[in-house]
């Protein structure tokens, strides 16, 4: 395989993120290029069209997420000579090396993304595009599976099936576009990650605490992975103390606010920023928790309470 793949981030925002991810790409000298287009023609309108609201985020953001692979779709239809490539968020740092290795641990794929292997029984349905590697007839195979899953009825039985199980549990979230990856990737054969440690290198999951492909996989300092340069090189460590190179960073969420301090190596500002962030976040998570579970509640009083109608049959008998 080529080594030389082009990297594409789907981001009309000209923010700091988007610029620290530009310098990061240049930095790795990996090709990187930016997609600003929103206009993501007659087939996104038709999924807009088809679209059912499962998720606890807004329908503008969730609509979003999906758009970027029509978006994608219309940059390959634009440019056949580019068959297989590498998504990325704006919110990831790349690092010298990343393309080379992402080329030759994919292998035959159509698809590699980046989950986290469940371990108590609980299984979200997520796969993460942050970091992805994709052929152009994966894009293209991907795309179709979004129309016919949100156009059918047992497409759609199969995403409220998901988002009850997340209602359920008080979790945030619900189905996404990581719900489809997933699904898709399971029903392709894609299923592969993208995040596991591969020849003494990975790609990070999400900067904010140890798990990466595996629960408590790497050591953490405040509330991020270990970051530590060795050689110039950025490495995290394991539990029983092995260096593993890391090749790309996602700074998920608010913890953005740690992307320029990574790339310039202040270790010890990104812990400080991750903790705070990741208390403010726990926060969060708890209130969500707090009220779902009055609604529920709320809701069974309310039922348990509420007077049986009267049927029209039931009145008085003269």
């Amino acid at each position: 395989m080529d080594h030389a793949l082009p990297f594409i981030v789907v981001e009309d925002r000209q923010n700091t993120a988007l610029r620290l991810c530009c310098e990061s790409a240049a930095m790795a000298q990996e090709h990187l290029v930016v997609l600003s287009d929103t206009d993501a023609g007659p087939a996104y309108e038709r999924f807009c069209q088809a679209y059912v609201h499962l998720s606890s985020n807004t329908p503008a953001f969730e609509k979003i997420c999906f758009r970027r692979y029509f978006l994608l779709a219309n940059h390959l239809a634009a440019h056949p000579d580019c068959r297989a490539f590498v998504l990325i968020d704006s919110d990831v740092l790349l690092f010298q090396g990343v393309g080379a290795h992402i080329a030759r641990l994919v292998g035959h794929a159509d698809f590699s993304g980046s989950s986290i292997l469940p371990t108590d029984g609980w299984n979200p349905c997520q796969i993460s595009p942050h970091v992805s590697y994709w052929t152009a007839a994966g894009l293209q195979d991907f795309v179709a599976c979004l129309l016919r899953m949100y156009s059918t009825p047992t497409g759609l039985h199969q995403l409220r099936e998901i988002a009850e199980r997340f209602a359920a549990r008080s979790v945030r979230g619900g189905v996404s576009d990581m719900t489809l990856l997933y699904l898709w990737a399971q029903a392709s054969g894609n299923t592969v990650p993208i995040n596991r440690v591969f020849d003494g290198q990975v790609i990070d999951h999400n900067v904010n605490g140890g798990t990466n492909h595996f629960v408590r996989e790497f050591r953490v300092r405040g509330g991020a992975k270990r970051l530590a340069f060795i050689d110039g090189q950025p490495c995290l460590q394991t539990p029983a103390g092995d260096t593993v190179r890391v090749l790309a960073l996602h700074f998920q969420g608010a913890a953005k606010l740690a992307m320029q301090p990574a790339l310039h190596r202040r270790v010890y500002a990104v812990a400080v920023l991750t903790w705070a962030l990741q208390m403010a976040r726990r926060a969060k998570n708890n209130a969500h928790r707090i009220a779902s579970r009055a609604r529920r509640v709320a809701d069974t009083l309310g039922v348990a309470q509420a007077p049986t109608p009267k049927h029209p049959a039931d009145g008085s008998t003269p």
